[in-house]
């Protein structure tokens, strides 16, 4: 008898991981794309830029591990660790041309996180997409980024002393309500992570609170999102919190971002637009305005081609002291999707990009920027450029 309690005892105890790890799940997801441009660039200023460049490009490109595990009263405890494929570089890449010969990326350097989850929502902590930047994507249709990328147009701020609000913020607190007959909300908050050992006299705030709320529901999605970062308007890099240096914050300083935006499906076309107006304060006494809109609209052939068409507008960049008038650009596209299976897309796409008299927008996968290369100017004011892409991505 004793011998038949040991012996179950024993498999018990080998059993029991077992079954506690099938319990959760591991999951490998990600994105390679791979877009391979040629752009025109209209020489206003002869010797000062080049006229035309090719380029590859591998935006939004990512590999991801996820999972999650069952807990007891309804909850799950989940994570993420999402990094950037850079396929195109890889880890070294002579410099020809003003290139880079660091192209190494790091573990977890997009989306991670750990929470937990349940009726009452998500709570998670980690390096996340801003609300803001999540409502945005979900109506604007166009790419984020890449050779014809338009988030530049609505939540960057362009010219000088600029920077975007479409940004993925570290060291953040989250949480995500629950669905409610298709009304959902989100908050995230940055922590004050940059002064906890600093040695200064003045409070610096140098936190981001962004804020979004969503309606999806049938052929209907509608979004508004929202950030504000405070004593952040010097130094920024990414998501504000990229320096312990007290030069990282102008005191006092508060900048902000609005979003509103919709889609509506229809039987074969989908359109989406958005708004939005961002506000940067330069210093005590100075305040940047600039407002941008995006409209695009997909229109499904009948089996696995699309036409999608797009216009983003950027405004002029309006400073309280006077300046910014014609800084503005508008981008038109106009591009063929083919579906070759349900992860893989082949796109040929045709994207214009027009500079106001004194507008410094560029297309993201051309040289951006008004720095020298080569002893010329990439990018001068006014500067407009066309480019033909070819795209081709697979989503795992």
């Amino acid at each position: 008898m004793n011998k038949k309690i040991i012996a179950a005892a024993v498999a018990g105890a080998f059993v029991a991981p077992v079954a506690f790890a099938q319990s959760s799940s591991v999951q490998i997801y990600g994105l390679v794309n791979a877009e391979y441009g040629f752009a025109s660039q209209a020489d206003i200023s002869a010797g000062n830029s080049r006229a035309n460049t090719d380029a590859l490009n591998s935006g939004a490109s990512r590999i991801g591990f996820k999972g999650e595990e069952k807990l007891s009263g309804g909850m799950s405890a989940f994570w993420q660790c999402e990094s950037q494929l850079r396929f195109l570089e890889g880890s070294s890449v002579n410099k020809v041309s003003g290139g880079s010969n660091s192209q190494a990326g790091n573990l977890c350097d997009r989306n991670s996180a750990v929470g937990l989850k349940g009726g009452f929502g998500s709570v998670y902590a980690g390096s996340w997409d801003s609300p803001l930047k999540r409502v945005s994507g979900m109506v604007r249709m166009t790419n984020e980024t890449g050779w014809s990328g338009t988030q530049q147009f609505t939540l960057g701020n362009g010219g000088t002393f600029s920077y975007s609000f479409s940004t993925r913020n570290a060291n953040t607190i989250n949480y995500d309500t629950p669905n409610f007959n298709g009304f959902s909300a989100s908050l995230q908050y940055t922590t004050k992570n940059e002064s906890k050992g600093s040695n200064v006299t003045t409070k610096q705030d140098g936190r981001a609170i962004s804020m979004s709320g969503q309606y999806v529901k049938g052929p209907l999605t509608a979004v508004v999102g929202h950030t504000r970062r405070d004593d952040q308007s010097t130094g920024l890099g990414g998501n504000g919190l990229s320096s312990s240096t007290t030069t990282s914050y102008t005191l006092g300083a508060k900048d902000s971002a609005t979003l509103i935006g919709a889609s509506y499906s229809f039987a074969s076309v989908k359109v989406g637009a958005s708004y939005a107006v961002t506000e940067t304060q330069q210093s005590a006494t100075t305040t940047k305005e600039r407002k941008g809109w995006n409209l695009a609209a997909d229109y499904a052939l009948g089996g696995p081609g699309v036409v999608r068409v797009g216009y983003a507008k950027a405004g002029d960049s309006k400073i309280s002291n006077g300046t910014g008038a014609d800084t503005g650009a508008s981008q038109v596209q106009i591009g063929y999707l083919h579906n070759l299976s349900k992860r893989t897309q082949l796109s040929l796409t045709y994207v214009r990009l027009n500079n106001d008299t004194s507008g410094e927008y560029t297309l993201t996968g051309a040289t951006s920027g008004t720095t020298s290369v080569g002893g010329k100017t990439t990018v001068v004011a006014g500067q407009d450029t066309n480019a033909t892409v070819i795209g081709l991505n697979h989503t795992f």
